[in-house]
């Protein structure tokens, strides 16, 4: 895993600076001849290079501090899945409510006009409040759920601007995932999942910026490998666009500099490593570190306000929709693998109304 890591993001690393190389190459120097030096003492420092933000656009957390409610749902399994040995038989149960804190922490490390190291830490967790189930079953919803879900991720993201009108963006999170507590972290601590980004963009202006790149990605529950399209567009004073496409899209409204409403939708996901609990009834070895692909689809709308200075509140309510609940022997791909997969859109934990909350300290 670490030698998989290593070279992964030794690929991304090299990627990366290949792009600037390549721009360098092939830049036009003839505006930079045609300037007016006459102020300056040479003519480096007449080099302008863009910055990673739009006019209007929404503020950069950089401490968030929140809470999620999802309202309630059936857990509804398929039939077991052909080739599992043993198979593991659900019943239907019903879960209450899904709700836990969210933390967020960001801080810029290397912070000029050249580049800026961003760094930063999340915490996610999701508790469910269920039902006594009905029923006899080999592995109840209960035995991999009733401790939670958690998520300790970092991430480090590199924006690099090569002139005023091209730049860089290179990202890396790691996430560990799992259904531990603090209590059973040493005995239940999870193996990392690990995503990777990079971008070549342009910024033809202080309104528009956009870029192309590629991801290595764990928001749909799996390990999967697509483009991405990055885009912000300030149409004028009040709407804009803010895209990160396939994870993210909103349409934004700003009331003033200081609220705004988004309009849109996110994909959330991972994948988490499931330990059965201790007294459950036939537990093997086998089956004693399964693999949760979880993914939801959430359209949304986000209202934010400046409370105080750098300080907002930021509040959002939508629609969950249960994309992927799929229970695995291993965190390979493969039908013949699942213990348990949802036979259609929506099913596994269901879908659920949801309403979000969060304080937060935000850039300049």
């Amino acid at each position: 895993m670490i030698v998989v890591f290593r070279s992964t993001v030794c690929f991304w690393i090299f990627l990366f600076f290949v792009s600037g190389a390549v721009h360098a190459q092939t830049t036009d120097t003839s505006t930079v001849e045609e300037e007016d030096y006459s102020s300056y003492g040479s003519p480096i420092e007449s080099i302008r290079y863009c910055t990673q933000k739009v006019r209007r656009l929404s503020p950069t957390k950089l401490l968030s501090i929140g809470y999620e409610w999802q309202n309630g749902g059936s857990y509804q399994p398929g039939p077991p899945t052909q080739g599992a040995s043993p198979p593991i038989y659900y019943s239907p149960e019903k879960i209450r409510s899904v709700y836990g804190a969210r933390f967020g922490a960001s801080a810029p490390v290397i912070s000029n006009t050249k580049m800026i190291l961003n760094l930063s830490a999340n915490y996610y967790e999701s508790k469910f409040q269920m039902d006594q189930p009905q029923g006899n079953s080999w592995v109840p919803a209960h035995n991999l759920l009733d401790d939670g879900m958690r998520t300790v991720g970092f991430g480090a993201t590199l924006f690099k601007p090569w002139d005023s009108r091209h730049f860089s963006i290179a990202y890396v999170q790691t996430d560990w995932s799992g259904n531990y507590t603090w209590q059973t972290l040493s005995s239940r601590f999870p193996k990392p999942t690990v995503s990777l980004a990079g971008f070549y963009g342009w910024k033809p202006n202080e309104n528009f910026m956009w870029a192309l790149g590629f991801t290595q990605s764990w928001r749909g529950g799996g390990l999967a490998y697509f483009p991405l399209l990055y885009l912000n567009y300030t149409l004028n004073d009040n709407w804009g666009v803010e895209l990160l496409l396939p994870a993210r899209a909103h349409v934004r409204y700003n009331f003033s500099a200081r609220s705004l409403l988004l309009f849109g939708y996110e994909i959330e996901g991972n994948s988490y490593q499931m330990h059965l609990a201790e007294n459950t009834p036939g537990q093997t070895n086998q089956y004693n570190q399964l693999e949760l692909r979880r993914s939801e689809f959430k359209p949304r709308v986000i209202y934010e306000q400046q409370l105080y200075g750098f300080i907002w509140l930021s509040a959002q309510v939508g629609y969950r929709v249960s994309a992927n609940f799929n229970l695995s022997e291993s965190r390979k791909d493969g039908r013949h693998e699942y213990a348990y997969q949802a036979e259609k859109f929506g099913q596994g934990i269901g879908n659920a109304f949801y309403a979000n909350f969060s304080i937060n300290l935000v850039s300049p």
